[in-house]
């Protein structure tokens, strides 16, 4: 292989590109959504660092691996920490101030200032109870964690392939990169199927990406022949076209849009030509734009996902959203990217790392002292506005969420976990037995009330997902073995309470096939009745239209109410099925949820009680809610002889 120097110069048809990529992610991430795959400017981003980094760290003299790591990581610090560090502290006090649920958003920050926040979202994306991704002000710095990640990897790479060979050559990393990509782009393909969250997060499968922009720059390091800068040339203008094309592309075609878009930056990368798209690209508003495009992308994402929680509806728009962050990316490229990108921060290199890894880490303590802070003083204004979700356990004041849930994953089945979840009842009293998906850990409230108010004795351990009893071949291995646990302590009088879903949470709302359900409930019932055990279903709750709760004012109801009269359509098929089967079962008996939050009075549901929010999201109960469903499941129990008057 022949080859030129490896140095890049500047090239403004390069800034023009990054324009385009973050343009294109603003306008999918705005309220309106306005390009639906306007998502993939993020993939654009990767193809462009790829080219960029490959040409930075292939234009340094041969040198050991540790000085030509050090010098790379060190230019990579400079470029990326202060201005991630400015808007991580900013945002950060915000999302303190501000947002009533702010953990998983200052978790993420904290992750993101040292490069592993695409970790921290891959698991929240596994844990049911992580709130939605929307109100996280850091959920787009997920690829700076795959880049930072890409970092800390490619120099050795590069090493081992090219500066350690004889000769100088890119043929041995040209083939290493293509046998790496062609894996990363084939894992990436196969995870998107059953595995998203793996496909979307994690840097192995984003590889290929950056490889298509390392392998570009190799490639553009060879003489081109005239014919071959002819056919770019007239190539690149319908490269941009269908580039931009692709962020108009359905949702459902992610993978084959991801290719194509990756595919066609590469295609752009490689013409540096004064072609017609090359001259576009290079219009000074468009390289501007490219220029402060980092800082655009770090301020873009906090501004609109913390506007809905800090702004009053009426301010809730995208032109004042897109204005505070074209400010804040303008201030924050002059006074702190630009700057401390080129200004000498110490005399060693490996002192600069250090310097940033310093000073993230004051700033991480200082976000994590803060958040403790407010945390011991969590009866504030937004506490009385958003109740916990759960309060601890009432025997041991341990964490719900961390002892008394099964997922399968990090929470297990354990010796002492009926323990744990059980709370003994008083003398003669009896014990209700609650078994069933997420939506029987949402009565958590309603069954400490009725403890702590009658004396009964309590059982809960939910199974997010998992419904209970189970179908045929449906069973989840943990619950079984729960229940073979709990099954002896079963006393005549107890109540086993079951809850699940019923109705899809997306919209169109439909109602789930439950027959084969309720017949095996049939069966668990006719068992439990011979040893005079009683068992209550509870029927559906409302499932609003909101996408998370911290989208709702209390000032404006009707951004989140419910027309009743629709949904109960679907609540009425699911109560008929279950009120047959508690005319075919004496040990059976029915807890309508939704006509106690929703009576047939009211034209809407509504998720709150003209003060307090009542929900943890679209149809999980918060403590609150939970806590007054609890005269209205008394009742029902003396009614239907479940429970006796004098108890």
């Amino acid at each position: 292989m022949g080859t030129l120097t490896n140095k890049l110069s500047y090239r403004a048809d390069i800034d023009g590109l990054r324009a385009i990529a973050v343009l294109a992610v603003i306008a999918s991430h705005l309220p309106e959504k306005i390009l639906p795959s306007g998502f993939l400017g993020v993939d654009v981003f990767f193809a462009i660092s790829g080219f960029v980094v490959t040409a930075s760290l292939l234009g340094q003299r041969r040198t050991s691996l540790s000085q030509l790591y050090i010098g790379f990581l060190a230019r990579r610090v400079k470029r990326l920490l202060p201005a991630l560090a400015l808007c991580v502290a900013v945002t950060g006090i915000v999302v303190l101030l501000t947002d009533p649920f702010p953990r998983h958003s200052v978790q993420t920050g904290l992750a993101a200032l040292f490069g592993f926040s695409n970790f921290v979202l891959f698991f929240f994306e596994l844990d049911y109870f992580s709130p939605s991704s929307i109100f996280n002000a850091f959920t787009h710095t997920w690829s700076l964690g795959v880049e930072e990640q890409f970092y800390v990897v490619f120099p050795m790479f590069a090493w081992l392939f090219y500066f350690r060979t004889e000769r100088i050559s890119f043929r041995a990393l040209a083939v290493a990169m293509i046998v790496g990509g062609l894996m990363s782009v084939m894992m990436f393909a196969w995870l998107y199927e059953d595995h998203q969250a793996a496909a979307f997060f994690l840097m192995p499968a984003r590889i290929w990406e950056l490889g298509i922009g390392s392998l570009v720059f190799l490639a553009s390091r060879h003489t081109q022949t005239r014919r071959l800068r002819m056919a770019l040339r007239r190539l690149s203008p319908f490269a941009l076209i269908a580039l931009i094309a692709c962020f108009f592309a359905p949702e459902n075609y992610v993978v084959p849009a991801t290719l194509s878009a990756v595919g066609l930056t590469g295609l752009l990368l490689a013409s540096n030509d004064r072609s017609f798209a090359t001259r576009v690209l290079m219009l000074p508003p468009v390289v501007y734009i490219g220029r402060v495009s980092y800082s655009l992308y770090l301020w873009h994402w906090p501004i609109i996902a913390l506007g809905p929680i800090v702004l009053a509806t009426a301010w809730r728009s995208s032109a004042l959203y897109i204005v505070a962050m074209a400010i804040a990316a303008i201030l924050s490229f002059h006074f702190i990217e630009s700057p401390l990108r080129y200004r000498t921060w110490t005399t060693r290199r490996v002192n600069d790392i250090g310097l940033g890894l310093a000073c993230n880490f004051a700033l991480g303590a200082a976000l994590l002292l803060t958040m403790l802070g407010i945390g011991a003083t969590s009866d504030s204004a937004k506490t009385v506005l958003h109740p916990p979700s759960y309060v601890p356990i009432l025997s041991n004041g341990k964490s719900h969420v961390l002892t008394c849930v099964l997922d399968g994953g990090s929470r297990v089945l354990k010796p002492d976990t009926v323990e744990n979840c059980t709370v003994a009842p008083k003398p003669g009293l009896p014990t209700i037995w609650t078994m069933g998906d997420s939506h029987s850990g949402h009565l958590q409230g309603m069954l400490f009330e009725l403890h702590e108010k009658l004396g009964v004795g309590v059982h809960l351990v939910e199974t997010p997902g998992w419904s209970f009893p189970f179908e045929p071949g449906k069973e989840f291995a943990p619950r079984k073995a729960l229940f073979e646990r709990i099954y002896p302590q079963f006393r005549s009088g107890d109540i086993v309470l079951l809850s699940r879903l019923y109705i899809s949470r997306s919209l169109p709302n439909a109602v789930l096939e439950i027959r084969p359900w309720l017949y095996i409930v049939s069966l668990l019932a006719e068992d439990l009745d011979s040893k005079g055990v009683n068992v209550v279903l509870t029927g559906p709750p409302p499932i609003f239209p909101y996408n998370d709760i911290r989208e709702c004012d209390l000032d404006e109801r009707e951004r989140c109410q419910l027309e009743r009269a629709g949904f109960a359509l679907h609540v009425d098929q699911v109560m008929a099925l279950l009120m047959d089967l508690e005319a075919s079962s004496p040990n059976v008996a029915i807890f309508n949820i939704f006509d106690t939050v929703c009576p047939a009075s009211e034209k809407y549901c509504v998720p709150d009680n003209g003060s307090t929010f009542l929900y943890r999201d679209k149809d999980h109960f918060n403590s609150l809610g939970s806590k007054l469903l609890a005269e209205a499941f008394v009742d029902m129990l003396r009614s239907s002889g479940t429970l006796t008057p004098d108890r």
